[in-house]
């Protein structure tokens, strides 16, 4: 099994506590347009994933994080889970995942 450094910030933790949630998942969100076709974009959600089986388990500062299997762990050395405050809204977002397009979408060349 490859080893993944996982950081999550102290902000993050306390705004995870004031929601009284001790899990977190990576979800890969299609965010493509027409033009691009479907490019994936790590987002961090809050709770358990739906399709449990489909995601790693890790456990870190007793918090448990998902992450899905099929994101190629061998490219990923450090996950940071940082905590943005944008005019008072506070969402988690993740640094160290890249996001990537699918490689079977063949568009329309005009």
């Amino acid at each position: 099994m490859i080893v993944i450094n996982i950081e999550i910030k102290n902000n993050v933790k306390e705004y995870l506590n004031q929601k009284n949630i001790q899990d977190i998942h990576i979800e890969m969100e299609n965010r493509g347009g027409c033009c691009s076709g479907p490019v994936y974009i790590p987002v961090v959600k809050l709770g358990k994933p739906d399709f449990g089986n489909t995601y790693d388990l890790y456990m870190q500062d007793k918090i448990a994080f998902y992450l899905p299997k099929n994101v190629k762990k061998e490219e990923v050395k450090k996950i940071t889970i940082k905590l943005k405050n944008f005019l008072g809204r506070k969402s988690l977002s993740v640094n160290g995942l890249l996001a990537y397009k699918e490689s079977t979408w063949t568009g329309k060349k005009y």
